[in-house]
């Protein structure tokens, strides 16, 4: 099977430089005290972490539209289960038990 062109190597060295350099920034956010700010920086990193990988290690960036669709629906699809269990979770009330 043919994958067709592969990206240089330099370019997967800089991308995962880029993945632990990302990694060294959640790692230094989560020992500052940001309050807020911290799980909504960690979450903008977290989410370009997974652009970075799913553009170069799944070759997305190179692929035909049609698996481009897919992988966005996916995520689409994640973001409806997460949002259903997150309104489940937030009406929820304590009930004392016994």
């Amino acid at each position: 099977m043919n994958d067709g062109p592969s990206a240089p190597q330099m370019l997967y060295v800089v991308v995962w430089l880029a993945l632990l350099g990302l990694l060294l920034v959640n790692l230094g956010t989560a020992y500052l005290p940001l309050g807020r700010l911290n799980g909504l920086l960690n979450l903008a990193v977290a989410l370009f972490m997974a652009a970075l990988v799913m553009m170069y290690s799944m070759h997305l960036r190179d692929s035909g539209v049609l698996i481009r669709i897919t992988a966005a629906a996916g995520f689409v699809f994640l973001a409806i289960l997460i949002g259903l269990s997150l309104t489940d979770f937030l009406t929820r009330t304590n009930v004392p038990v016994g």
